[in-house]
């Protein structure tokens, strides 16, 4: 992508020193997509989502950043990743976000990828690690930005998948660490069913899922102190593991999971 290949070279021509928050995750600073358990959308009974007043994305902008040897990762991941998040645009899952955008229309468009072949931590990483590698490429994030770093490992980790707000250059902008999800069966949509909605490799498919779930929470819940239920969980954390169908997208369809829509009290695809 012309945009993203101008913004890597002028960044790693500079070597300019980073000014990257150094935030850590926590049990009260971010969410986390969870192994499934058995209970699909157990959370679903705890109530509707409240609006706290934080900051919401109605208009987004995704990227991809892929970390690590490329070999290692699925090899359909990064063309189907631009098929998932290009068929995000206009699509009636996205659609489902409006109602916390307080009048707004969720709109969203995807940036384009960039891939770091350095060795991506050995450790499950913290906040500041992910902005750190944010910021190592893109210099002056976007603060209306989603930026999902896929990593070609999956350290020893208690879940699938992670968003947070981060800081870099004194902007705050967002984040989501999605480790290669082929490592992980226990994260497979396939665990709970297989619809067959598409061609795509288990780890591709996985990290779709995975990806819907920490999208939609990163818009509507942006910096973690905007929509929530009473017990804490996000849009998409009431409604994990649920799929009802292919969920189409102009990319194609997807197995990716339903979320909570206040609308009509329960989960909802599309």
């Amino acid at each position: 992508m012309p945009l993203i290949a101008v913004i890597l070279a002028i960044t790693l021509a500079a070597g300019a020193a980073r000014n990257v928050s150094p935030e850590q995750p926590t049990a009260e600073s971010w969410h986390a997509r969870a192994v499934y358990n058995g209970q699909g959308a157990a959370k679903k009974k705890n109530g509707p989502l409240i609006d706290h007043g934080g900051a919401v994305l109605a208009s987004s902008t995704t990227y991809a950043i892929y970390w690590g040897t490329p070999s290692d990762f699925p090899a359909d991941l990064e063309a189907g990743m631009a098929a998932l998040l290009s068929g995000f645009k206009h699509s009636g899952y996205l659609d489902i976000a409006s109602q916390y955008m307080r009048g707004a229309t969720a709109s969203t468009t995807y940036a384009g990828s960039i891939t770091d072949t350095s060795a991506p931590p050995r450790k499950p990483p913290s906040t500041s690690a992910i902005a750190a590698e944010v910021c190592k490429l893109v210099p002056a994030p976007n603060p209306e930005g989603v930026y999902i770093v896929f990593t070609s490992n999956a350290p020893n980790v208690p879940y699938c998948a992670w968003h947070d707000r981060a800081t870099c250059n004194g902007v705050t902008f967002q984040v989501a660490y999605v480790p290669n999800q082929e490592l992980l069966p226990a994260c497979s949509p396939y665990v709970k069913a297989d619809l067959g909605c598409n061609d795509y490799s288990e780890g591709t498919v996985t990290s779709a899922d995975g990806v819907a779930h920490e999208f939609m929470e990163a818009i509507t819940d942006a910096h973690l102190d905007a929509w929530y239920d009473k017990n804490g969980a996000e849009v998409a954390d009431k409604c994990n593991y649920n799929y009802q169908a292919c969920v189409d997208l102009a990319g194609g369809a997807w197995q990716i999971q339903s979320e909570w829509s206040n609308a009509i009290g329960g989960c909802q695809q599309q």
